[in-house]
């Protein structure tokens, strides 16, 4: 489900799309195999930039890769690096080095050799030269480069905490600068192997180590609850909203010759307005289409399925034997109101940020869309070429493009609810919270929910243990 909802925010909008020929090196690309055959940097970087690259395995079929290219921006100055793994290719086959480039690098592998007959280590090593970091500089450009295995030979090196998904291994006498322990680099998505580090944490340290975990996606919550309530946590989680919306619009008027401009101008206003309008519903409050309401009935939804009536029940005696039946009415009545109370606040941020969400005006649009003049008289000049103008016909106008516009409409809109699913994510867990904390204060003192034990099996035992 989740793949399917980020496939969908890809930068897989390609313009055009037919079908694509890929070819490399005078040969046309059928396969990855014959790709990667025939894989060269120019041919390779300039199929990128059109995004002819991306349409081919996209046609192709080749999902991973697509969706991993999709990641790459035209801008980086990493571009040809990442490209290359993407394709499981070494990058360092297919660039030309300098005489001094050459002089580092060879210095560069004798360093690694000698490190690695040093310490009996593994001799393939060598093949992972473009790896391994022997210095700050070079585990710098590894690190900007998203590579996400990086070897360190032999040095002190500064690891930055804040940048997850990426296993670090030691080759040779390895130290850290300012350590984590092994499970505060775990908590920020990141992997120490055969690298010396501290059992104990840094009082000094652990505030940095504890923004990089949240920032990495790992729920502290059971750390400090109850485990009835962390149960209830971690039900109530659920994915971010994942839109990406497409604007309909008369696509034939592009192929259409209108007899006068004011024709062709009437034409191309509607076909604009079709587009502008619906997108203005999507930031609407009150609207059908309003992206605020697909975020009241995803997450609303949530909370209801998973307290139903018998968890619910459940709950409920649970709260009666410990004699808080109060806290147990607070919280159905949390509940209860959740959709209304977050279809305010959701519609709040559009009302509140009506400046921030509002599209770009309507002309501006309007000026991007040009139109073009055909003159279709035979006459030379004179009387009879007048007399062509008049008889109507011979003068006609086309819109060069329309789907330009059309295409920044809906990036703008999309940007927008990018912008507004994030925060309706941050609003949804501040209102949980409240539920969550009204579950700790009716049981901090339960035992665990058993592994093969149903929810409502376990609000049950917890009945019984209450009244023993």
């Amino acid at each position: 489900m989740m793949n399917q909802l980020l496939s969908s925010v890809s930068k897989a909008n390609i313009k055009n799309p037919e079908n694509v020929t890929l070819t490399l090196q005078g040969t046309t690309i059928h396969s990855m195999k014959e790709l990667r055959e025939h894989f060269n940097r120019d041919e390779i970087l300039a199929a990128f930039t059109d995004d002819h690259l991306l349409l081919w395995l996209q046609q192709h079929y080749y999902e991973t890769e697509a969706e991993q290219l999709c990641m790459i921006g035209s801008g980086d100055n990493n571009c040809f690096r990442k490209i290359c793994r993407v394709f499981g290719v070494n990058h360092m086959d297919y660039i030309s080095l300098s005489e001094e480039e050459k002089k580092q690098q060879k210095q560069k592998e004798e360093t690694v050799k000698k490190v690695i007959s040093d310490t009996k280590a593994d001799e393939n090593l060598l093949k992972e030269l473009s790896l391994i970091a022997t210095d700050q500089e070079e585990l710098a450009h590894l690190i900007d480069a998203d590579e996400p295995k990086i070897y360190l030979c032999n040095e002190n090196f500064s690891i930055p905490i804040s940048k997850p998904g990426i296993e670090y291994i030691g080759i040779g006498d390895v130290s850290i600068e300012n350590p984590f322990t092994p499970e505060q680099y775990r908590k920020a998505g990141i992997t120490m192997t055969n690298i010396s580090l501290p059992v104990t944490e840094n009082p000094e340290t652990a505030d940095a180590a504890r923004v990089a975990a949240a920032a990495n996606g790992y729920d502290s919550f059971h750390e400090s609850h109850s485990a009835l309530a962390t149960l209830f946590h971690n039900r109530l989680k659920t994915y971010r909203i994942y839109e990406h919306y497409h604007l309909s619009f008369d696509s034939s008027v592009m192929g259409t010759f209108f007899d006068s401009r004011s024709e062709c101008t009437a034409a191309k206003k509607a076909a604009l307005e079709k587009a502008y309008n619906e997108a203005r519903r999507y930031i609407s409050p009150g609207d059908s289409k309003c992206i605020a309401k697909a975020a009241t009935e995803h997450y609303s939804k949530q909370i209801h399925d998973v307290f139903t009536p018998e968890v619910l029940e459940k709950l409920q005696n649970l709260c009666e034997i410990r004699k808080k039946t109060s806290l147990f009415q607070k919280l159905q009545e949390q509940i209860k109101q959740s959709k209304k109370a977050l279809s305010s606040l959701f519609e709040a941020e559009l009302h509140e940020n009506a400046d921030f969400y509002a599209m770009y005006q309507f002309d501006y649009f309007m000026d991007q869309v040009e139109m073009e003049e055909h003159d279709n008289r035979i006459s030379d000049g004179g009387l009879l070429r007048a007399l062509e103008a008049l008889a109507g016909g011979s003068i006609q106008y086309t819109i060069t493009d329309i789907h330009s516009a059309i295409s920044e409409m809906e990036d703008d809109i999309n940007d927008h609810a990018n912008t507004f699913f994030n925060t309706a994510q941050s609003e949804y867990q501040y209102y949980c919270q409240e539920i969550e904390e009204l579950i700790q204060e009716i049981g901090n003192d339960f035992s665990k929910r058993k592994e093969d034990e149903s929810v409502s099996g376990y609000l049950q035992r917890l009945c019984r243990e209450a009244i023993r």
